[in-house]
């Protein structure tokens, strides 16, 4: 049993969805900016996980100046999404993993 299997399933679809219940929003996708560039979910914007985990809160701050938006984030899998959401609630965000770009089914953006 490994690592990604204790991962709770998501659907980016589903979070998707959630996200238009709330007016103040962000979307982050926390792939590799190179990922980014390859595609992604319309109206998101770029923060690498490794920035959301590995950053001092100050850096975030000024990325994400509005601690009282929700933000919904995914990556790749789920995984990086799930870790940088974490960091990200540490510091006194609502940040919430919503899961996979693998499992989108929508238009993409590039």
């Amino acid at each position: 049993m490994g690592y990604y299997e204790d991962l709770p399933e998501l659907d980016i679809n589903e979070g998707l969805e959630d996200m238009k219940l709330f007016k103040n929003t962000v979307l982050i996708d926390v792939r590799e900016p190179e990922e980014f560039e390859e595609g992604h979910v319309p109206g998101a914007m770029n923060i690498d996980a490794a920035l959301c985990v590995r950053t001092n809160q100050e850096n975030i701050e000024k990325m994400l100046p509005d601690k009282t938006a929700r933000i919904f984030m995914y990556c790749f899998s789920g995984a990086r999404s799930g870790m940088a959401a974490a960091s990200l609630r540490l510091m006194g965000y609502r940040a919430e993993n919503i899961g996979g770009f693998e499992g989108y089914t929508g238009p993409v953006e590039k």
